[in-house]
């Protein structure tokens, strides 16, 4: 389902440009005239060929070891997690301690 509130239109970010997966392919990129967009604010994926996607930018890479899409920002340095590299992701002071003291 699209995201529909405008205001979560800045969030907007292009997954998969002009292209799609597809397992009939072998996971193979097959070019399409269609582009994947996720929203950043609801989590909302939709493929589409509407004239926007042109002037979205492209979704950034996770900032972890894992090299998927980032889905989340760190609230405090603002790099770009997945959520699986974000619960590892921490600062000393802020949620887990960088050493353990016990």
């Amino acid at each position: 389902m699209a995201c529909t509130n405008r205001d979560h239109r800045p969030a907007w970010r292009v997954e998969v440009r002009k292209a799609n997966y597809s397992a009939f392919n072998g996971g193979r990129r097959t070019p399409s005239d269609y582009s994947q967009v996720r929203c950043g604010e609801c989590g909302a994926r939709w493929r589409t060929k509407a004239a926007y996607v042109a002037k979205t930018p492209d979704a950034e890479a996770c900032a972890g070891r894992c090299g998927y899409l980032a889905e989340t920002a760190c609230r405090i340095c603002r790099r770009p997690y997945c959520r699986e590299c974000l619960t590892d992701h921490h600062h000393e002071g802020y949620g887990t301690p960088a050493a353990d003291t016990r």
